[in-house]
């Protein structure tokens, strides 16, 4: 069984993120470089930000797009104006985090880190983080 939190404060988090998984830099200059991006309407580093193929979830509909070309195309229907109201209110210490990953919003984006270390005795010497998947959530006002 897998648990979540929502912790509070920066420092909350990052001790959360360290007992999860094992450090907290690295995801925390990530949440940043991607809320950043977002924020700026860099369409080109968000794409970059993703594992493909990139799983988004619609209303009813999963769509997968295979590559950065896909994911651009399709950029206006995936980050939505109110997902965007979600990410600029996103703090680092609310962000959700679990055994799976974190989460920015209601569960709009969520990321993940993965060990590339290929050291036997330091696997996770190395992390690469992408953003796995994109939930579109219409809330009602």
């Amino acid at each position: 069984m897998s648990c979540g939190t929502f912790a509070g404060t920066d420092e909350e988090f990052r001790e959360r993120l360290k007992f999860l998984y094992g450090e907290s830099d690295i995801y925390e200059s990530f949440f940043y470089e991607l809320k950043n991006a977002l924020v700026a309407k860099d369409i080109g580093k968000v794409a970059n930000f993703n594992e493909y193929p990139i799983r988004v979830n619609f209303d009813g509909d999963t769509k997968y797009y295979k590559n950065k070309n896909e994911f651009i195309k399709n950029y206006k229907n995936i980050i939505t104006s109110e997902m965007l109201e979600r990410v600029e209110k996103q703090t680092f210490g609310d962000l959700f985090a679990n055994s799976y990953g974190m989460h920015i919003g209601l569960g709009d984006i969520w990321f993940t880190g993965y060990c590339i270390g290929g050291d036997p005795e330091d696997p996770c010497k190395k992390v690469k983080i992408n953003v796995t998947s994109y939930n579109v959530i219409h809330v009602k006002k």
